[in-house]
């Protein structure tokens, strides 16, 4: 992880030179959602599961149009996850109006970067977060879709700071999926520098998408333990293996004390027979047996 030098805020905005593609993104279609393959719905659910999962008294929204009052006029973007800290919205929404809740913000967008929607999510839905003052917005690729200063494993976060500019990290590296239970280190994590009650880290999944790309997934670390935070799923699944463990572990236990009790009775049987064997001796040698 590392934070973006000043020189470089500007990033964003020339991502034009390094392809020639025509961006087709229409920020403006009055279109629900922006889930364009499979890696990308996917991490749109994971990311929403683990924070109903992990933070239910705070208030996750995925895959809607957001509309914000900025001087006079209405802003509509879209982002793929938003959360909002100490709020709840006990009704579901076909779409986020600020004005109809008292003008607040996210706390943190997160935009998954898609080959259509890259080039905005870095540029103008950047500057919309930012004008309306987003404390956290973040973007990941979970896998190959933009050019080559995007390639993952690729996350930047961008802070708000007091002068209301944003501040950028980036997080470049990622961990195995088999490792991802071992606490992240600091270098491994995409500090939020408390904006927000967990850090981000990236993990590398085992399963591919098409044309063998490499997938990877945007992870919320617990502040105290520095260990990946768990989707309702990833709970179940878990809680599903150590039952599991327990069965094993008692049925291994069972069965130890059916060989102790066997062996039990075998040593009971021996002292039996080596009784009757010294009765035997003694009535054969005249001698009364004790009472």
């Amino acid at each position: 992880m590392r934070d973006v030098a000043d020189d470089e805020i500007k990033t964003p905005v020339s991502t034009r030179i390094y392809s020639m593609e025509p961006d087709t993104y229409d920020q403006s279609r009055p279109r629900i959602g922006r889930r364009e393959s499979e890696p990308h719905s996917c991490e749109i659910t994971y990311l929403y599961d683990v924070l109903r999962n992990n933070f239910p008294q705070h208030h996750a929204l995925w895959d809607l149009h957001h509309y914000f009052p900025y001087e006079g006029e209405e802003i509509d973007v879209q982002f793929d996850i938003s959360f909002f800290l100490n709020y709840s919205i006990n009704y579901s929404l076909s779409s986020y109006h600020g004005r109809e809740h008292e003008n607040r913000v996210p706390s943190l967008a997160i935009n998954i970067l898609s080959r259509s929607t890259w080039k905005t999510d870095l540029t103008e839905n950047m500057e919309y977060a930012r004008m309306v003052k987003i404390p956290v917005y973040v973007v990941f690729a979970p896998f190959d879709v933009a050019s080559r200063p995007y390639q993952p494993p690729f996350a930047r976060s961008y802070l708000l700071q007091p002068d209301g500019n944003y501040k950028l990290k980036e997080l470049r590296g990622a961990r195995s999926i088999a490792d991802a239970a071992v606490p992240f280190p600091p270098a491994d994590q995409l500090d939020l520098e408390g904006l927000i009650p967990f850090n981000l880290g990236l993990v590398k999944l085992e399963k591919t998408h098409e044309k063998n790309k490499t997938l990877y997934r945007l992870v919320l670390i617990d502040k105290d333990t520095s260990k990946v935070l768990l989707s309702k799923v990833e709970l179940q699944e878990r809680e599903l293996k150590q039952e599991k463990q327990r069965a094993e572990q008692e049925k291994q236990r069972a069965e130890q004390e059916k060989q102790r009790a066997e062996q039990e009775k075998q040593r009971a049987e021996q002292e039996k027979q080596r009784a009757e064997k010294y009765l035997q001796l003694l009535k054969k040698n005249g001698i009364d047996a004790p009472d």
